[in-house]
């Protein structure tokens, strides 16, 4: 049995507290949230230790995992210290705010030796697991253009208004655009050069448009937070030279008909079974599994998500500001 302590449990937090409550072979033994009244009531009667203070979480228990779910502003200073507390730990992305705390980060992982993983989600979300596979089989040839869009309100319910400080969520470049960079890099590499545009927040409107300009194709991301009312979608469009894939709404269509999921042999490079599990519950799983094996995370690496970070901020650099 795979032992967890998460530190935060608002937001992603939560949705990561409920999937080890339900996962097979892992067992939620700690949490921890500065909002004591909050993180009862979340607990209920379950046999898991609650903490306000991190540190003293680091202190008093023996975990094989530290999810790390708070606040973004928080991530490099929490790994770091869970690392140097001789812990494996899984952190919500963004890995951190800026390169030099991921390059921080990195070394306290080489250091303490445990294992270490940003959960990058959509690497591991049968949609994009699937638009992977199509481009790289080359099944209806080469890639011509992939635009990705992450489109919400802008998130006025985050605790102390934290998301709506650049300081401390870096607004939508690092909240909503690191998703698809991150799957773009992933996937490619980087970009031989970027055209980007940053309308940077204004009557809680904020976006980043950007075109990254490969050998022969293009990836567009689109990312934003609008003063509206409005839910939040992701989606995807991949043109190839002799057909194209399009993601809205969940749904997955090629080439005009749906592609059930379920029945499709075209998802196979998780190593796990994939039936009926989310992508959230898959990276968590994924990362346990790792722990339990003693076996470095190869679908999300340090080196990977450290260049995630960078991009984000050689997009920001290049980006002319409306």
């Amino acid at each position: 049995m795979i032992k967890v302590a998460i530190a935060g449990v608002g937001g992603m937090g939560g949705l990561h507290f409920n999937i080890y409550n339900d996962a097979e072979g892992i067992e939620l033994v700690a949490a921890c949230d500065v909002r004591e009244d909050m993180l009862k009531n979340k607990v209920g009667e379950r046999n898991i230790r609650i903490y306000t203070d991190f540190e003293e979480m680091l202190k008093n228990e023996k975990a094989d995992i530290i999810d790390i779910s708070t606040p973004s502003y928080l991530h490099a200073e929490y790994a770091i210290k869970a690392l140097e507390a001789g812990f494996n730990v899984i952190c919500e992305k963004p890995m951190t705010l800026d390169s030099k705390s991921a390059e921080a980060v990195k070394l306290a992982a080489k250091k303490s030796g445990k294992l270490f993983m940003v959960a990058h989600v959509i690497r591991f979300m049968k949609n994009y697991i699937y638009l992977k596979n199509v481009i790289e089989s080359k099944k209806y040839g080469r890639l011509l253009r992939l635009d990705m869009k992450r489109i919400s309100a802008y998130p006025g319910w985050s605790w102390d208004n934290w998301m709506l400080d650049e300081k401390r969520s870096g607004l939508t470049p690092f909240d909503l655009t690191i998703h698809d960079v991150d799957f773009m890099q992933y996937l490619f590499g980087e970009p031989k050069d970027i055209q980007c545009v940053h309308y940077k927040f204004k009557g809680n409107n904020d976006y980043i448009v950007a075109n990254h300009i490969y050998d022969g194709f293009t990836v567009s991301t689109e990312a934003a937070w609008y003063n509206a009312d409005m839910p939040f979608s992701s989606s995807f469009f991949a043109v190839f030279e002799n057909g194209y894939l399009s993601m809205e709404k969940g749904s997955l269509s090629e080439n005009g008909e749906k592609v059930d999921l379920e029945k499709t042999d075209e998802i196979k490079d998780t190593g796990i079974n994939l039936s009926n599990v989310d992508g959230y519950a898959l990276e968590l799983q994924y990362f346990a599994d790792c722990v339990k094996n003693g076996r470095v995370p190869e679908k999300v690496t340090v080196e990977s998500s450290e260049k995630s970070i960078a991009l984000i901020e050689r997009m920001k650099k290049c980006a002319v500001e409306i």
